[in-house]
């Protein structure tokens, strides 16, 4: 019988072609033929032949018209058996002819068949989307034929079974039409547009907000299921769709905890919380011996504080807003993408209404499962809705997220603490759900730092009114909580690893500073065993997470207290029952490593007597033991024995956390071990892996950074001591270079060599210095942009130093590699030649005052001014270095050059002009305030005024125009700082009263300013501008007396209140003030008045600058 079945369709498919080419052909035949079609047995066999689809489908849609619904139906249940179970590949042009038919049948057919044909198109476009997607206007479009089963509106939503049903399958369509293409694949999807999005997103939660589970909680699960994942796929990376954030947060939240709390019959929509978020703190440096920003590739030397020595106290900050490099301490995970949140699935397999559950044969396991396939999608919807959402109104609905209960240790107390993320994370049964809702939580706090750096403890224990960022620290308290209970008690592997990034994120974000004492140890406690884990992921993990904790910035005390080692006595008894009943429960933990080992002090008296001992390694901390073993070094006693390293993804992370450790603690931690930290990076600098050797280098230069941070507070380690440590390391560093096709190790090796620092510098053996300054050189020619990037950058940074600044020939060498770099077509190279020709520019200053040292050729230094001029004009990463060099060479000519030399003058008067641009037209704003410092720069040069003139008149008003009214505040304060660079009189000249005018229209404007992302800055520029007036003040001479008087009526008040609000406000040893109080002291005793007009503009200026202490 199984062989006649393709020849007996074939026979029947013919009668059917033929019956239908007749004019009035036999209705009654034609239902029989197909009923005989639809009873044959699909799912069992292949009887269908490609050719006799094709010739069948072509003929059924072009005759049987849809108001004949009996044969319609039958129809329509025919080819869903022939598309979908017959494995058959049709052209997709015939699955639209099957698409259109059944569009076309939904607008005529009564209510009766409706039913089966819906089920039948939604099987039909589930293996067809494409075909689907092209009649997107059709199904889900304003007149859309799926819209009446969910639009609350015209059904009747009576959750009876069989609606439900049709609910189902109407959003299993709208799930097919919707889906999103695989990013790994290529996809002839037709990409929906933003208004079709919208339509669908209202229409599903129009739907959602209104249905209720009634009787049949089975068919509900599934409805709301594959409803959440079309609001899913709707929204997912498409930012151009207007979402209907309450109301989705509240369908998120309400189906985020189904099935694990009572809650209402329907979602309701939550409204954000209305609160200001506050703008960008300034950092707090508790401690002032640390906690500065990472900068891996900036030069700290003795060299370039001599040059910041120019700029007074009060003006240290403009060298930050100058700097071009990145300015930030967060510890970044070597395994790249770690910290990311997990992505929001795009697509899923929709399950049939069968296999809810393979395993579980009872409805209500099926219940079960289906409930937490619920809150699965409910986990799912959430973190589409964080990736496509500002995080600025994201933040609004924390509260309806996140506990914030006052009482930390019983935060689910209450019901809305129940309703939560956290208790989701606790309490799911189901270990997928709970990393999903932790992936959530991640997503939240990642970037979140200057949102949760309002928070602080509160002040008062029973205060009736608790403010947000009080609340807000509750909230980060009951997080802190969650997560180390998560930690304590978990099994699933899945989990713990989502956890361990949440408390990383956490870390990173949490202002420790204003926080009670006790969250770090808390969390350290909990994630420290994961460091002795068997599972690889796990380790990683642990110590991504004790990276952040040593990064914690600004540092608080309990960082080094929570990572000592425990003593005996100390360890709490309740800890030592929870690492028991872990040893019991778990063998997950490598042997020979307990937490009684690897966390525990030795006895007091073993301490005194190992340290007596030389060569003997005791690390007070327990982080430095888990990372040297890692690595395959471990001690005891005065022995140091191999062991077997630890897998690649564990070195390098521990490798990382040394760099941090470096960075942060290198005094506290790392100094007294920095010998057998150099034996170690040796070794890993010649590792067979080139990540290895990457990731040792980096540390080696943060290393170095860090002891040039400590040079600058006078507590760094012995000269003798660091210069042995780079006669070790420079050796295996250069073979990295010979040895390495990696170029990011070869541009790791030349910051390794620029964090030297001139001190230790000055002290290597002149073999040494030559050869870091030939392997930079022969970088700078690398064929790897990259490199060459990175090599000018270096070399522009020892050019900083004394012992090769005095050195005019390898100043040149640096010269002509910088004007190479320059005329590259590679942006990065570009970009870091422009930085490397300020830094070069900086150290020919620092020469200028050397009479010792010889000037730089006149055709060199011409170039070089070309050149900064051409970089003014380039991309705006080059304009802002570009800038800098120009201010420094137009300090550097003097009238000796220009007598040389005539095309001096010309360039010279093309560079104001390119500072003058890029100072007031360039739209980047760090460009236009490093062209108003390079302006204040090299008005320091007293030959600008004396071999060139016409100029001021177009510089001193732009600046006044600057300080006055740009919208940039850093712009008004360096315009304000440059106005201030000429030291005499005479260099005003007739400019004064107009200078003085722009000055104090400035301090009236500035007293006004309403901006609030710009506020933060508002104090630092209504100092500098009282700083100017002051020193324009100190330059006035009794004939300009009668000139400033209109200005100083007209802004007395203001000027006059700035100034004693500033002077009350800063110590009296502040540079600021003590020029204030020269400005004071000039017009008291050294300025006199003449007539009535100059003694009333002197009497204005002594009632300003003279006020009550």
């Amino acid at each position: 019988m199984g062989t006649n079945l393709p020849r007996n369709f074939s026979v029947i498919t013919g009668e059917l072609c033929n019956l239908f080419y007749k004019k009035a052909y036999d209705r009654e035949r034609i239902n029989l033929l197909i009923d005989e079609l639809n009873a044959k047995p699909y799912k069992a066999e292949l009887i269908v032949k490609n050719q006799d689809a094709l010739t069948l489908i072509t003929v059924l849609c072009s005759n049987i018209i849809p108001t004949d619904e009996v044969l319609a139906a039958k129809t329509s249940h025919l080819i869903n058996s022939i598309l979908t179970k017959q494995n058959l590949q049709l052209d997709s042009d015939y699955v639209q002819k099957v698409v259109f038919w059944h569009i076309q049948c939904f607008k005529t057919c009564s209510e009766m068949v409706v039913p089966d044909l819906l089920h039948n198109i939604q099987c039909i476009i589930q293996l067809n989307a494409a075909a689907a997607q092209k009649f997107s206007e059709e199904f889900i479009g304003s007149q859309g034929v799926l819209n009446r089963f969910l639009d609350t509106n015209k059904c009747n939503l009576t959750t009876t079974q069989n609606q439900l049903h049709l609910c189902l399958s109407a959003l299993k369509c709208m799930c097919t039409i919707t889906s999103v293409p695989d990013e790994n694949k290529t996809s002839e999807q037709p990409i929906l547009s933003s208004d079709l999005k919208e339509q669908v997103s209202q229409l599903v939660v129009n739907f959602l907000l209104r249905i209720t589970k009634g009787q049949d909680e089975y068919q509900y699960c599934k409805v709301v299921v594959t409803a959440l994942r079309v609001l899913s796929q709707t929204h997912f990376n498409d930012q151009n769709v207007c979402i209907p954030l309450p109301e989705l947060m509240g369908i998120s939240r309400y189906f985020l905890v189904y099935g694990l709390v009572v809650q209402g019959l329907k979602p309701e929509k939550i409204m954000p919380a209305q609160q200001t978020i506050a703008a960008v703190p300034n950092t707090i440096n508790r401690n002032p011996k640390g906690g500065k920003k990472q900068k891996l590739r900036r030069q700290r030397n003795n060299a370039i504080e001599s040059l910041k020595k120019e700029i007074p106290v009060s003006e240290k900050s403009l060298m930050r807003e100058v700097d071009t490099f990145e300015n930030n301490s967060t510890y970044r995970p070597a395994s790249q993408n770690y910290l990311e949140p997990q992505k929001a699935r795009n697509y899923w397999v929709l399950t049939s209404d069968s296999d809810a559950s393979d395993v579980e044969s009872s409805r209500e396991a099926k219940l079960v499962a289906l409930k937490s396939r619920v809150r699965q999608s409910a986990a799912n919807l959430l973190l589409v809705l964080i990736r496509v959402t500002e995080k600025r109104d994201m933040f609004g609905y924390w509260w309806a997220l996140l506990p914030d209960s006052p009482e930390v240790d019983n935060w689910t107390a209450t019901d809305a603490a129940r309703k939560t993320l956290a208790y989701c994370a606790v309490t799911d049964p189901t270990s997928n759900n709970r990393a999903s809702v932790l992936s959530v939580i991640l997503a939240l706090f990642s970037g979140s730092r200057i949102y949760l750096s309002q928070a602080e403890v509160s002040k008062k224990d029973n205060a009736s009114f608790i403010p947000f960022s009080v609340s807000l620290g509750y909230m980060i308290d009951c997080m802190h909580k969650v997560l180390t209970s998560i930690l304590d008690s978990e099994r699933s592997h899945a989990v713990i690893l989502v956890a361990l990034k949440c408390c990383a994120a956490l870390l990173q974000a949490t202002p420790y500073y204003k926080m009670r004492t006790g969250l770090v140890s808390e969390l350290v406690r909990a994630s420290r065993k994961f460091l002795v884990h068997k599972d690889v992921t796990l380790q990683v993990g642990a110590l991504i997470t004790m990276g952040c904790v040593l990064s914690i910035d600004p540092k608080v005390d309990e960082v080094l207290k929570s990572i000592e080692k425990d003593t005996a006595q100390a360890k709490p008894v309740n800890q030592i029952q929870k690492e028991n009943d872990t040893n019991e429960e778990c063998d997950d933990f490598e042997e020979g490593y307990s937490d009684d080992e690897m966390f525990t002090a030795a006895e007091q008296t073993c301490i005194e007597k190992i340290c007596d001992e030389k060569n003997v390694h005791y690390f007070k901390s327990w982080i430095l033991d888990i990372c040297f073993r890692n690595m395959g070094w471990s001690f005891k006693d005065s022995e140091v024995i191999k062991c077997k390293p630890s897998a690649i993804p564990v070195i390098l992370e521990s490798l990382q956390v040394l760099s941090a450790i470096a960075f942060h603690h290198l005094r506290n931690l790392l100094q007294p071990h920095l010998t057998l930290l150099e034996d170690v990076l040796v070794e890993m600098l010649q590792h067979e892996h080139q990540d290895v050797t990457l990731h040792a280098a980096k540390t080696v230069s943060i290393i170095g950074d860090a002891i040039q941070k400590l040079e600058l507070t006078n507590e760094s380690p012995p000269v003798s001591q660091c210069v042995y440590m780079w006669q070790k390391l420079l050796t295996p560093l250069s073979t990295v270079l010979q040895c390495h096709d990696n170029p990011q190790c070869k541009a790791t090796v030349c910051d390794c060599i620029a964090n030297i620092g001139e001190r230790s510098f000055k002290e290597l053996p002149r073999h040494l210095q030559v050869l870091c300054c030939t392997l930079l050189v022969g970088l700078c020619c690398d064929e790897e942009a990259a490199v060459r990037a990175a090599a000018v950058c270096a070399l522009a940074m020892t050019a900083i130093f004394r012992t090769l600044r005095e050195d005019i020939g390898f100043v040149s060498d640096c010269g002509e590699n910088i004007l190479r770099a320059l005329a590259e077509s590679s942006l990065v190279v570009r970009t870091k030649g422009a930085w490397a020709l300020g830094n070069l520019s900086d150290a020919l200053v620092l020469n200028v005052d050397d009479p010792e040292i010889d000037d730089i050729d006149d055709r060199l230094l011409l170039r070089l001014l070309e050149v900064s001029i051409q970089c003014a004009a380039d991309n705006d990463k080059v304009k802002m270095s570009a800038m800098r060099g120009l201010g420094n060479i137009l300090r550097l000519i003097k009238q000796t050059n220009l007598q040389r030399d005539p095309q001096f003058k010309v360039l010279c008067e093309a560079a104001i002009g390119k500072l003058l641009e890029c100072a007031c037209k360039v739209s980047n704003m760090k460009v236009r305030w490093n062209a108003c410092y390079a302006m204040g720069n090299a008005m320091k040069n007293d030959d600008l005024f004396t071999c060139f003139s016409g100029w001021q008149s177009q510089v001193f008003p732009n600046l006044c125009t600057l300080t006055r009214d740009c919208k940039n505040l850093k712009v008004r304060i360096n315009a304000a700082v440059a106005l201030r660079a000429p030291t005499t009189r005479a260099q005003y000249g007739e400019m004064l009263p107009l200078v003085w005018r722009g000055v104090m229209a400035a301090m009236e404007n500035a007293a006004n300013v309403d901006d609030f992302t710009e506020y933060r800055h508002k104090d630092n520029l209504i100092e500098q501008l009282s700083v100017t007036l002051a020193h324009l003040c100190c330059l006035l001479k009794q004939t300009d007396l009668p000139d400033i008087l209109d200005p100083l009526v007209f802004h007395f008040d203001c000027a006059k209140s700035l100034l004693t609000q500033l002077c009350h406000k800063l110590p009296p040893e502040n540079s600021s003030c003590l020029r204030i109080l020269e400005a004071a002291k000039y017009v008291t005793i050294d300025l006199t008045a003449a007539n009535d007009t100059q003694s009333q503009s002197l009497s204005m200026l002594q009632d300003i600058f003279i006020w009550d202490m």
